[in-house]
């Protein structure tokens, strides 16, 4: 899959990842009815990049509100980032969030703690 384009709703983020750009990014909420839905392609498309991608990566993540279902819907995510990293790409992240946003600012550091080999930027929009 080269491209996969998920509109936001109010209760999904909008998703764009670009083979071809080498660029993936998240943002708005993240409170799906049915987060396996929802996050099935997500997973699988980054888990494809893998094998497919020739160039560095981009990510760009930037959550207002994200519920625990869709937390581990993200961690599944991350795991495929990485695994682009151990497939010889590099992968650079930038998790934004706002500057009064303790939680959201708390769960960046939380992934880059996870994943310490992934270069994980939390900053501040």
């Amino acid at each position: 899959m080269s491209e996969l384009t998920i509109a936001a709703t109010d209760r999904t983020p909008e998703i764009q990842l670009s083979l071809n750009n080498g660029t993936f990014s998240m943002k708005g909420e993240s409170f799906p009815e049915d987060v396996s839905a929802f996050y099935g392609q997500v997973i699988i498309a980054v888990d494809q990049l893998a094998s497919q991608l020739s160039k560095p990566l981009t990510v760009d993540i930037a959550m207002v509100y994200i519920n625990s279902s869709s937390i581990k819907a993200m961690f599944r995510i991350f795991e495929g980032l990485e695994a682009v990293r151990k497939s010889g790409q590099s992968v650079g992240i930038t998790w934004h969030y706002q500057e009064d946003d303790d939680i959201m600012q708390e769960l960046g550091d939380d992934f880059k703690d996870r994943f310490p080999d992934l270069s994980i930027e939390v900053r501040a929009a």
